[in-house]
């Protein structure tokens, strides 16, 4: 009868679904989990609704993918692109150490 219980238990662990967790890009935060969801869906809306402009928290997969969520997301030429993109949180640069505006050769600079 215990072996019973112990299968039972080791395969409702498998069977268990992956979440979408939203963590923060600040590399004071260490990769914090800010909310954590089985749903992708309410994972999206959540990251959507608070960060909208900007990649201060991205969308982990349960697959260990990473996407970030941004608005009004554009390439370096001025071109829109898709609101959700791959996203990589080692190579991200937090708003105050990035350049500045303008500075760019591609930038829009007012005359």
């Amino acid at each position: 009868m215990a072996n019973t219980k112990e299968a039972t238990a080791s395969d409702t662990q498998t069977n268990e679904p992956g979440r979408w967790k939203i963590r923060s890009s600040f590399p004071i935060d260490n990769k914090r989990v800010l909310f954590s969801s089985v749903s992708e869906k309410r994972a999206r809306k959540y990251i959507a609704n608070r960060f909208p402009r900007g990649s201060e928290a991205y969308l982990e997969s349960p697959d260990g993918s990473f996407e970030s969520y941004e608005h009004e997301r554009s390439d370096e030429y001025g071109v829109e692109t898709d609101q959700w993109a791959e996203f990589d949180p080692t190579t991200w640069v937090p708003p105050s150490e990035q350049e500045p505006p303008g500075q760019s050769a591609w930038g829009d600079v007012e005359s």
